[in-house]
């Protein structure tokens, strides 16, 4: 096992990591990024729009607060929100300082071009300040614990995902930026492995996941390659005909006339499309955005951009297919507004937190608050660095840990691991059970099938670290499905992203958080309470 020291160790190159990894060179300290994947790919940062919600000119911060925290239908935690929404400018203007080209909008700032996604541009520029700083980075590693004794974090253990190479990181503080869960539904815009690995880390560490029953579904995504990832412009879904196959106008028969659809409306427009796929009005899981009789003149965007659109979804040739879709994870770790999670020398930022977005997330605040939060738990890391002692037995307990996550589960004799097959069911679970509608039935259902999902995901061994990092995630997979389901099971109301059919209405006396926590191997409800 190669034993690896730095200052902080950061894991998760998605937006919060990279912008946490630059704030900590900054400062002098040793900054090292470990990514289960490709340095600045293959997450959702990479994916995302490229819009940044920010206060600026008219949209002043006290509209930004409020638009978060209506949205979040005030389950929000307030110190998170009103740091948010002042420290977003200034993360902005520092982006455009290092390179990054957009423009300002009413509400925020844009930085697509003639792209459908800005995300690129976004993870070139954030890499670039990383090299330039001196940030370490390391791929394909995947960490499957943290290092924690007396309730501090003391680093963790991975492996490398080819190779089998296994490494202990021994860090002064550790931040997770491991990204949300959004890929552990069939139906999903996420980046591929986007399965919650930090929210596991976290609960086996015994910290709480909160707000987990929130779950954003994205109604307008294409669908025409039989498989809906791509988020299609928001504004198209105002300007256009949205039918399914009998021919029949949906926004008359679900009154969907707040403008813009896709974003005033999208849960109900997400719940419209589902229940339509549910009676059968689907062709082939799509309904149909009709934009043929739309005057181009209309269509927003330079000539680049509706030429690359008419290419990509010839949307003045044929009705465009369209599909909801699990979109953002609104929970996640509990953090204080400096980034601060409840072990010392242990941080968190981006989309693996909770609390910042209450219950739902109003449109362009993942990009900024990552970046925010991400700056902040990088200094705050630097900030309690002088407290950290080297523990003489962290090899005792590196070793501990590769046994128990790594060899014990690697078996070169063994047969392949259903690992695909029992993520594919996962998935299948919690779309149809757990997602855009849910009810008591369906979720009970959906908790006990997916407990026999994870026994016998812990169960199976990998013939190679590459079955074995699959199989993982399908284990993190099956425990966060379980604690969005239970969360879900436990909330007897409407509000924000979660819809019970059950219980349709808003519910006053339901404004808290869920709290969850690990117990014996699985997840359960530690504390239900008003917000702060």
């Amino acid at each position: 096992m190669q034993i690896i020291d730095t200052d902080v160790l950061i894991i998760g190159a998605g937006i919060a990591g990279l912008r946490a990894a630059i704030e900590i060179a900054r400062k002098g300290k040793n900054a090292l990024v470990v990514s289960k994947s490709s340095v600045g790919k293959a997450n959702n940062t990479y994916l995302a729009g490229g819009l940044f919600t920010v206060s600026h000119g008219n949209f002043n911060r006290d509209a930004h607060l409020e638009k978060t925290l209506s949205s979040g239908r005030h389950l929000n935690k307030r110190s998170l929100v009103d740091k948010f929404v002042n420290e977003a400018p200034s993360m902005i203007a520092e982006l455009q300082e290092h390179g990054l080209e957009g423009k300002f909008f009413f509400s925020g700032f844009a930085t697509r071009g003639v792209s459908f996604i800005g995300g690129p541009k976004i993870s070139s520029v954030l890499v670039t300040s990383c090299h330039k700083v001196g940030v370490g980075f390391l791929e394909d590693v995947m960490v499957t614990d943290l290092l924690v004794k007396d309730r501090t974090c003391l680093g963790a253990f991975g492996f490398h995902k080819r190779t089998g190479d296994l490494f202990g990181f021994r860090a002064g503080a550790v931040v997770l930026a491991t990204g949300g869960a959004g890929a552990i539904f069939s139906e999903h815009d996420n980046a591929p492995g986007m399965t919650g690995d930090g929210y596991v880390l976290g609960l086996r560490a015994s910290l709480e996941l909160i707000d987990m029953e929130f779950v954003q579904f994205y109604p307008l995504v294409y669908a025409g390659a039989g498989k809906a990832r791509m988020i299609i412009p928001a504004a198209l879904g105002d300007l256009g005909e949205i039918k399914n196959r009998l021919g029949e106008n949906l926004k008359e028969k679900y009154a969907l006339h707040d403008k813009p659809i896709a974003i005033v409306s999208r849960d109900r427009f997400a719940q419209a499309l589902y229940r339509e796929i549910r009676l059968g009005n689907d062709v082939d899981g799509a309904l149909f955005l009709d934009l043929r009789k739309t005057d181009d003149a209309t269509i927003p965007g330079s000539p680049g951009f509706k030429a690359q659109l008419k290419k990509l979804i010839s949307y003045d040739e044929v009705p465009v297919r369209i599909a909801p879709v699990s979109h953002h994870t609104m929970g996640g770790l509990v953090i204080d507004a400096e980034g601060h999670t409840g072990i010392e020398n242990l941080f968190a930022a981006g989309e693996v937190v909770g609390g910042i977005h209450g219950a739902n997330r109003m449109g362009g605040n993942a990009l900024s608050e990552a970046l925010v939060f991400g700056a902040l738990a990088g200094s705050s890391a630097v900030e309690d660095l002088p407290s950290y002692r080297t523990p003489p037995d962290i090899k005792a307990m590196l070793d501990r840990h590769a046994q128990r996550s790594f060899h014990s589960r690697v078996d070169k004799n063994t047969k392949a691991t259903e690992g695909p097959h029992l993520m594919k069911q996962i998935g299948q679970l919690m779309w149809k059970k757990s997602g855009i509608l849910r009810n008591g039935t369906s979720l009970k259902e959906a908790a006990t099938s997916i407990q026999g999902i994870l026994k016998e995901a812990l169960e199976q061994r990998a013939v190679n670290p590459w079955e074995l990092s699959k199989l993982i995630e399908c284990t993190h997979a099956a425990i966060n499905a379980y604690v969005i389901t239970v969360s879900a099971l436990e909330r007897t109301e409407s509000r924000g992203s979660h819809y019970r059919e059950d219980h349709p209405l808003e519910d006053e006396s339901w404004k808290k958080n869920i709290h969850i926590k690990m117990s014996e191997g699985l997840p359960e409800i530690s504390r239900v309470v008003v917000p702060r």
